[in-house]
């Protein structure tokens, strides 16, 4: 059974855990209460389609998504730089491995700063790409 999946959102994460700064980061379906007051991350993987990119039966797949990191900031409180961290950390090029698995940051946008009762949330945006063994 492969994992590609998996192993590309774990390469993803890693490179998010590495990050300095200390941020406490609120993972999916793990159990999280924010601290009032205090930045926080929450990761997001959104895979998108998987499509053949070369010939054949065993021609390797291409799998696209983006893996959005929204920055919860306390309201009030300011511009955070936060963001601007969160792309120089993912900028494009990176190569990023898990488990035999190599994807590739194509590129990171900051979405527009909304506002959520006592937080601001800015939407970092990592488009990511990875060829696979065909399935």
């Amino acid at each position: 059974m492969s994992t590609i999946f998996n192993d590309i959102q774990a390469a993803l994460d890693t490179r998010l855990v590495s990050m300095s700064g200390g941020y406490a980061i609120a993972f999916p379906n793990i159990p999280y209460e924010p601290e009032a007051g205090t930045t926080y991350l929450r990761p997001t993987f959104l895979p998108a389609d998987t499509n053949q990119a070369a010939l054949g039966d065993n021609g390797k797949d291409i799998t696209v998504g983006i893996y959005q990191v929204d920055v919860f900031n306390p309201a009030g409180s300011g511009r955070t730089s936060i963001p601007d961290t969160i792309a120089d950390h993912f900028k494009r090029g990176t190569n990023l491995a898990y488990n035999g698995i190599t994807l590739r940051v194509q590129s990171v946008s900051i979405l527009p700063a909304t506002i959520d009762g006592s937080w601001q949330i800015v939407p970092v945006s990592i488009s990511f790409y990875t060829y696979t063994d065909a399935r």
